[in-house]
């Protein structure tokens, strides 16, 4: 008997810019006569058992090849197959959006009593899902500055049970130790997870550094069109069944078309992000060298304080980077009234470059309550997501910006600091 393609190991095993395109490279069992190419989308929420006795198999035993959408289904295993090889995952789950992904695994992991360190800047909604749980559940939050890993050890306690972290941070573009930080959890019984949206499977590994899960907000560079809501969560494969029972009763379940277009952007994600990081730091150089910014933050960037451990765990510096201007917020206002054409946007990481302002968004004092004494951004604080358009173009259209702000101050000295 002749031994066909499918009964072969891949040695050595397929790089992830090729994992990110082929559909069925981790689907083994297959059979490839007549396959397609691209992954198929069935469009429908239930299936059918020959009897009694196989439908009761299909809800204990084979939900993600068809029983009801909420509990699985193929389109989604397919798109949640790829996310866990790209991430080096025993498995993976995806999700109606990406906070849909975070209460969902906080919920399915957190108990009354529990005690969470998370780091002081991560996503705004995330602050309030945590504030939410310490106010209703009767779980305990401690947001500590995780960039200084004595803080984290000394938040920790008996009934600390998660470490918290987002690397790099939305808004703030903060750097964390990833493995540092996790041998700290460790060494308390705690475990990671590691909001990793804004570098993402191309960028860096958070599983690979210590950490037990790995989230995403799927809307952001998996999917990176503009098109599509959704997120991921990645780990071992005993922690994300219990995710998965959790995501059943939550009903935070991706539709299979989200799913079939995720699968579609996430064969171009190794193209874009490199694009997006080579454009992001030739725009974080120009934005260092005008005398109209204050601050600003790139990973690969040496002035940036995390810049030697974004280098040791991230294999590119990402397209997203944050700034502020000299005036505050009335000069950051100047700036966007001067751009011609890159849009404002509440979101980010697509092929699109967009920007946002988080002072006036998800970082307005009444949004995050209690936590705006304890964490602020620079006023006015610019959020740029570099999309894939030429480079030359989003550079001279920030030149509009910058010049606006110093045409209005009348010039800024040399002398201008920054932070």
């Amino acid at each position: 008997m002749s031994t066909t393609r499918q009964d072969l190991a891949i040695d050595p095993p397929l790089a992830p810019e090729t994992l990110a395109v082929h559909p069925w490279a981790t689907a083994t069992g297959r059979p490839r006569a007549h396959r397609t190419l691209n992954a198929p989308l069935h469009l429908s929420t239930q299936w059918e058992g020959a009897d009694l006795p196989q439908l009761a198999e299909l809800f204990a035993r084979d939900q993600d090849r068809g029983f009801y959408t909420r509990f699985g289904h193929p389109t989604i295993r397919l798109a949640e197959e790829r996310l866990a090889v790209l991430e080096g995952a025993a498995d993976a789950l995806l999700f109606s959006s990406g906070m849909g992904a975070i209460s969902t695994s906080l919920l399915a992991v957190l108990r009354a009593g529990d005690h969470v360190v998370a780091h002081q800047s991560i996503f705004a909604q995330t602050i309030q899902f945590l504030e939410h749980l310490a106010a209703a559940a009767g779980v305990t939050v401690d947001f500590v500055n995780a960039a200084e890993p004595d803080q984290v050890a000394a938040a920790m306690g008996p009934r600390t049970r998660l470490l918290y972290l987002e690397t790099p941070s939305n808004p703030a573009i903060d750097i964390v130790d990833i493995e540092g930080l996790a041998a700290i959890a460790r060494a308390h019984g705690a475990r990671v997870f590691v909001d990793s949206t804004f570098a993402g499977p191309m960028i860096q590994h958070p599983l690979s550094l210590g950490a037990d899960l790995v989230l995403h907000s799927a809307s952001k560079s998996l999917a990176g069109h503009a098109d599509v809501l959704g997120g991921g969560a990645a780990g071992a494969a005993p922690l994300i069944a219990d995710i998965r029972r959790m995501r059943v009763l939550t009903g935070a379940t991706l539709d299979p078309h989200a799913a079939w277009l995720l699968l579609r952007s996430m064969q171009t994600l190794p193209l874009r992000v490199r694009a997006q990081s080579d454009t992001a730091e030739r725009v974080a150089r120009q934005l260092e060298a005008s005398l109209a910014v204050s601050h600003i933050r790139y990973p690969f960037l040496p002035s940036h304080p995390g810049h030697e451990v974004a280098r040791r765990q991230m294999a590119l510096g990402g397209g997203m980077l944050s700034f502020a201007l000299h005036g505050g917020l009335a000069s950051t206002r100047r700036f966007v009234d001067a751009l011609r054409w890159i849009p404002l946007a509440s979101s980010l990481g697509s092929v699109y470059t967009t920007l946002e302002v988080p002072e006036e968004l998800d970082f307005a004092v009444e949004e995050i309550g209690e936590r705006a004494s304890s964490f602020a951004l620079p006023p006015g604080l610019v959020r740029l997501s570099i999309g894939v358009e030429s480079a030359a173009d989003i550079q001279r259209d920030i030149q509009l910006g910058l010049d606006a702000v110093t045409e209005c101050a009348g010039g800024l000295s040399s002398s201008a600091e920054r932070e």
